[in-house]
């Protein structure tokens, strides 16, 4: 996670960002894969770098070969389990954005005096995008896109994890937002949103 803001910003900025429209309800809400952001973290620590979309969709796919192929030979039928798999990259893609927003926000925090950290198990585990603390104050935060499919994903996650201790909610809306190529990204203004919640 030693990557700078204005170095993921370079990463980032040709990067194209195209979804695939279909869902499936199995998949998008039932079925939990291998954890997407785990796959992304472990790029960052292989590679030193942010992954294209393409690239994150190759490491994901090589890194859980075994796990998901277990899965998916469960859908007899080729048709089916092809849906399944192209349901599932689907939403990967659309997970996509969040990651790259979350490692940007904890390098600009950083870089303007905030104490924060990024732990991938944490967020499977907890639903935490990330710790900030200042002196024996600690907050978890949580960061999504002003959009209703954004909300409801966050209300899965309330649902999903048993949260304690003291929580505080980053919604980007696009007209607050840096837009770098494609990407929605937090600015200092969210930073100084974090300070003043925590007592700074």
């Amino acid at each position: 996670m030693g990557i700078s803001a204005a170095n993921i910003e370079k990463q980032i900025a040709c990067y194209k960002l195209e979804f695939d429209s279909l869902k499936d309800d199995e998949i998008e809400w039932r079925y939990q894969p291998p954890a997407f952001v785990v796959a992304f973290a472990q790029f960052l620590e292989e590679f030193h770098r942010v992954p294209s979309p393409d690239e994150f969709q190759r490491h994901y796919i090589q890194t859980n070969r075994d796990a998901l192929r277990e899965r998916f030979d469960a859908w007899r039928d080729a048709p089916t389990r092809n849906w399944k798999k192209r349901a599932l990259m689907a939403r990967l893609k659309r997970a996509y954005p969040s990651f790259v927003r979350d490692l940007y926000f904890c390098a600009l925090l950083r870089e303007n005096g905030v104490a924060a950290e990024y732990d991938a198990a944490r967020d499977v585990e907890g639903g935490v995008d990330l710790i900030v603390a200042h002196g024996a104050r600690k907050l978890q935060v949580h960061i999504y896109l002003d959009s209703p499919r954004a909300k409801q994903g966050r209300a899965k996650k309330d649902r999903r994890h048993a949260f304690t201790g003291e929580h505080l909610d980053v919604i980007l809306r696009p007209d607050e937002c840096r837009r770098v190529g494609a990407f929605w990204l937090p600015t200092l203004a969210h930073v100084q949103q974090v300070k003043r919640a925590l007592g700074r």
